[in-house]
């Protein structure tokens, strides 16, 4: 890596600057703040359009299971259009213990080849019905946000709006430097890095579909992509992250911006705090990811060094 330090003090890609925020922006982002500060409540009787029923499904073919079609506790608001038509129009005036047949058919332009068109029996179980209640952009609502009046929302939004255009244009920014960087150095890396790297990424895309109730399997379908194209695209992000990887910690170890301990322990706490974890807990997530942690600790000064040192 002889030539690595030259490449990233000599890279001048130019960072853009970013268009404040306009008052339609700030209004929009506390349109959305409202719709997710949605409160809903458990209802008697029966589910109607708008309310959310939380189901149990497993799709059936022929009547046979297919992969992808069975969830475990999903709130699904009725009339959002999220499953394929037909779907949520047979829970409308479902109540909390009933079981259900859904009877729906895949459109024909389904991603899925051997799902498309064809008809499927959805097998759901309604544990709850719930109805939501909508806030109202007020003083009481920034108060609920800990806030004085909505004046000060509408200040904190535009802020924030500001923070994410410039976050946004310090990523582009950072990627199309390090990707320079990357192609100008010498860096080798082991098969052992490029496994780990790989690991790490599937282990992103496995915890970040698990939120919407996935698989990765699910996922690679839902896509479009076959499973030899996604695990094609993971082989090239693995060696692409492998090398970053190495690019970041030689910055780190040569610009002396390793963590101190004081550093790795605030970011432990705030780990703590922010998940409410127990004693044994933390200890288990130091164990199993201390050294991941002060890798990305070191990524971000990296991350810093570079924006401050680049222009």
């Amino acid at each position: 890596m002889n030539n690595l330090f030259a490449a990233y003090t000599q890279n001048h890609l130019g960072k853009g600057k970013i268009t404040p925020a306009t008052q339609e922006e700030v209004n929009a982002e506390l349109q959305h703040l409202l719709e997710h500060h949605v409160h809903s409540h458990t209802k008697e009787g029966e589910a109607k359009e708008g309310d959310i029923v939380n189901i149990d499904y497993e799709g059936f073919l022929d009547g046979t299971p297919f992969d992808g079609g069975k969830g475990e506790h999903y709130d699904l608001k009725l009339g959002s259009h999220t499953f394929i038509p037909g779907f949520e129009e047979q829970l409308i005036g479902k109540k909390a213990g009933e079981e259900v047949d859904v009877n729906v058919s895949f459109p024909k332009e389904y991603h899925a080849s051997h799902l498309a068109g064809k008809a499927v029996v959805f097998h759901c179980k309604v544990h709850e019905v719930k109805e939501e209640e909508r806030m109202e952009l007020n003083d009481a609502f920034a108060v609920h946000l800990g806030l004085s009046s909505v004046e000060e929302l509408k200040t904190k939004m535009e802020e924030q709006i500001n923070h994410h255009k410039q976050n946004d244009i310090d990523k582009e920014y950072l990627d199309k430097l390090i990707a320079q960087i990357v192609s100008a150095s010498t860096i080798e890396v082991s098969p052992e890095e490029i496994e780990k790297s790989r690991q790490r990424t599937l282990n992103f895309y496995t915890n970040s579909v698990a939120q919407y109730g996935m698989t990765l399997d699910a996922y690679i379908q839902a896509i479009g992509m076959s499973k030899e194209q996604f695990d094609a695209a993971m082989d090239k992000e693995a060696i692409q992250g492998a090398k970053t990887s190495a690019l970041t910690q030689y910055i780190a170890n040569r610009e002396n911006l390793i963590p101190s301990e004081a550093e790795i322990n605030k970011a432990i706490s705030d780990i703590r705090n922010h998940y409410k974890l127990s004693d044994e807990q933390v200890n288990e997530f130091i164990r199993n990811h201390r050294e991941d942690l002060i890798q990305d600790l070191s990524a971000e000064k990296v991350a810093n060094f570079l924006l401050e040192n680049n222009d």
